[in-house]
């Protein structure tokens, strides 16, 4: 898979630059998209100095000229654009609906949901070209059941599962194939801040919350969901297409 190149929007840490290693070790050249230039070309360094090939830019995901930029950017210079995942995402403020400013929903929303929309629009017509690609949308458990309190995170990430599932319909006869994974409690920044939001003075008391939440009464780790969704980019999946993926140590099962 040496001639393979990925794009990966948040890959500054997380999730993210779990799944830019992942990419860059299965062979992929990665295309590392992030708003905190020090921390992009860290995800940068780290791929290099295990072997990797990698490039950094630094995006505003929430502006669709510098998301769309980057993708036509990252084919010209690359020859092409393989697999694209879009995981830059934030949680928002924990608060009831009506208390939401309206400029804190179109944020969360701008960047959970819009910005992906933004990286398809600008990659679909690339990978209709070459005649093949894979994309993988980084939902949530909040992409299958609502959370109160969240209402701008759990709004934008079903709205990242129907826009999965409309990409996969449009783009079957290529094919050009699109699943959304959807993680549950993960041992990441963002995790750690969903924590304070919950409780702030003990925020290691919502961690063991959330951990019962699961089957398996832990959270997973940024790696067992990068190796997911490698798996889903990869022709292992060749028949996988418009799915959504629990990765979520059984929270979505039942209680």
């Amino acid at each position: 898979m040496s001639d393979l190149v990925a794009a990966v929007t948040g890959a500054s840490g997380g999730i993210g630059r779990a799944i830019a290693l992942r990419l860059a070790a299965a062979g992929a050249t990665v295309a590392v998209a992030a708003r905190t230039e020090t921390a992009g070309a860290e995800t940068v360094s780290l791929i290099e100095a295990a072997g990797g090939r990698a490039r950094f830019t630094r995006v505003d995901v929430k502006r669709a000229s510098e998301v769309q930029g980057w993708i036509r950017e990252t084919a010209e210079r690359l020859g092409r654009l393989d697999w694209l995942v879009n995981n830059a995402g934030m949680n928002g403020r924990s608060a009831r609906l009506e208390d939401y400013a309206i400029e804190e929903f179109e944020e969360v929303v701008d960047t959970n949901l819009l910005s992906a929309f933004y990286a398809v629009h600008a990659a679909i017509p690339i990978m209709r070209a070459q005649g093949a690609g894979a994309i993988v949308n980084i939902g949530s458990t909040a992409s299958l059941q609502g959370y109160g309190l969240l209402s701008g995170y759990s709004a934008s990430k079903h709205g990242l599962l129907g826009l999965t599932k409309s990409i996969a319909l449009e783009n079957a006869d290529i094919p050009i194939r699109a699943n959304c994974v959807c993680p549950g409690p993960v041992d990441t920044p963002l995790m750690r801040s969903i924590e304070v939001l919950v409780n702030p003075e003990d925020p290691a008391a919502a961690h063991e919350l959330f951990a019962q939440t699961t089957a398996l009464k832990r959270y997973g780790t940024p790696a067992e969901v990068a190796d997911a969704v490698h798996f889903l980019l990869s022709d292992a999946a060749g028949y996988i297409t418009g799915t959504a993926l629990s990765i979520d140590g059984g929270v979505m099962t039942g209680v």
